[in-house]
């Protein structure tokens, strides 16, 4: 986290370039995670998020101030929590909770592997066929995962411009790339079983049947227990055991395929 930050003083222009692409790949993956909340939540019966204007995909009506300033200068962020009373719900009230609390995993998880083809696809068009040919598509992608960034900021631009064949597309590619570990690393952090994350519903719901109801105390005091983690870089090193794994598994038929 300050790691990231760090680089505002260092390298200005690089911060500000990163910053751009990894600000609209959380507001991506935070408007449809909370989407996800909201749809599930009205399927199941319950219409206050829908009334209160949050089943949309407007990032207008997810976005939480502070949320949004630390998704441009920290690379993380988070949004306003959409509002659900279970109470509402048609079916079996655990079971419904459970549903709604996972879907937002789920979007995520689906957005991060469609934007992680995208990024391969564009990969496959953006580096000039004959550098594709000679290095297998799998070296490729991960030049795109890990370097490409570098290219745009000009470090690398010498290395990387005769193998360049449609520049136009390293935007694009960038974009699919950062959304997708974006993703990935909500889906993961979300599955986290500490309040008010989405893991903690989950796993009340699933394995203790909702037992648990704490209050909003405990929700709080929960939230600056997360918060520490993260600064602490605790949280992001557990997140990383679970990313990368997850990533070689979801390019392991593209390498196998081109090599």
């Amino acid at each position: 986290m300050f790691e990231y930050l760090s680089t505002l003083f260092s390298e200005p222009l690089a911060f500000f370039d990163q910053a751009i692409y990894r600000t609209l790949a959380v507001l991506i993956g935070l408007c449809c995670h909370e989407w996800g909340h909201a749809y599930v939540a009205y399927r199941c019966g319950d219409d206050t998020a829908k009334r209160a204007g949050r089943m949309t995909l407007n990032p207008l009506r997810h976005l939480d101030p502070i949320g949004t300033i630390l998704m441009f200068f920290v690379g993380f962020g988070y949004a306003k929590p959409v509002p659900v009373n279970p109470y509402r719900f048609k079916g079996d009230r655990n079971r419904d909770d459970f549903l709604v609390s996972i879907a937002g995993i789920t979007v995520n998880l689906i957005l991060f592997t469609l934007f992680t083809y995208l990024a391969v696809l564009g990969s496959a068009f953006m580096w000039n066929a004959d550098f594709v040919k000679f290095n297998g598509l799998s070296k490729v992608v991960s030049y795109e995962y890990n370097a490409v960034w570098s290219v745009i900021a000009g470090s690398a631009r010498a290395d990387f411009g005769a193998v360049i064949e449609r520049a136009w597309l390293i935007p694009l590619v960038r974009l699919s790339a950062y959304t997708a570990l974006v993703n990935l690393n909500l889906a993961v952090f979300n599955l986290i079983p500490l309040p008010p994350l989405d893991g903690y519903h989950v796993v009340n719901d699933l394995i203790f049947k909702g037992r648990f109801q704490l209050s909003e105390k405990a929700f709080r005091i929960g939230m600056l227990i997360v918060l520490i983690l993260s600064a602490q870089g605790i949280l992001g090193r557990i997140i990383s055991w679970v990313v990368y794994p997850a990533q070689g598994l979801l390019l392991a038929p593209i390498h196998a395929i081109w090599g």
